[in-house]
């Protein structure tokens, strides 16, 4: 699986000039004009946002993994071992991209220190381990689309809505004047790096993904009648 496709390369760099031209030119301006945002929309913003908390989705995933691996270990059919055995695969690989996507996110968070929209007095404030000062990425952001994009791994032909519940989440945040937007299109490029990594990894292991001839991974879960070519995120 190569890093240096063209697709790919463009996608990464049309994420960090929106970056650049979000914090210089449009993050404070967007900022003061949600300052008095109608408090329904913010009502609404508030269930969004819930969506982009990761506890939840890792304790489902685990359970998951956990139950089928166990399935896998001691079904009775033949066929029903090696699929529960994929699909136990699948979970750890959904769990993984949701839980590192996070991780990477507060490193970068940590690294970077910048101020909340809120905060009185903006800038960076690198290992301030403030909440304040841990604007970019967005956390909720880099989970929802950490599962946005491992899901589209998996499932392609829902990569459209997936791709929505993303961008709602990340929306949610900017509305609730917790995240610039440049934050939460920051979040985009973490999680599309780390899922990016993550499925390699697994590719080159023969787990839920194999490489095909060209380097792209070709999804394999269970005993499925033929493989279907896949574009990870």
């Amino acid at each position: 699986m190569r890093f240096n496709e063209p697709r790919f390369l463009w996608t990464i760099a049309a994420l960090l000039a929106a970056i650049a031209i979000s914090v210089l030119f449009i993050d404070r301006p967007l900022a003061a004009a949600l300052t008095g945002i109608d408090p329904q929309i913010k009502a609404i913003a508030q269930r969004v946002t819930w969506f982009g908390r990761s506890p939840s989705y890792l304790v489902a995933l685990a359970i998951a993994a956990l139950g089928l691996a166990l399935i896998g270990r001691f079904a009775l059919s033949r066929r029903a071992r090696v699929l529960a055995r994929s699909w136990s695969w699948a979970a750890a690989y959904l769990f993984l991209a949701i839980a590192l996507s996070g991780i990477a996110n507060d490193l970068v968070k940590l690294l970077i220190g910048r101020s909340r929209p809120m905060v009185d007095a903006p800038g960076l404030h690198p290992f301030s381990f403030s909440y304040d000062h841990e604007s970019f990425p967005s956390g909720h952001a880099a989970v929802a689309f950490g599962l946005a994009f491992g899901a589209m791994a998996l499932w392609p032909r829902w990569r459209w809505p997936l791709l929505a519940f993303g961008v709602a989440v990340a929306a949610s945040r900017v509305a609730l004047d917790v995240h610039y937007l440049g934050d939460v299109i920051g979040s985009v490029l973490v999680a599309l790096l780390t899922v990016r990594c993550l499925t390699a990894f697994f590719a080159r292991r023969r787990l839920v993904f194999r490489l095909g001839s060209d380097g792209k991974p070709i999804l394999r879960l269970g005993p499925l009648p033929r493989s279907r070519r896949i574009t990870p995120a």
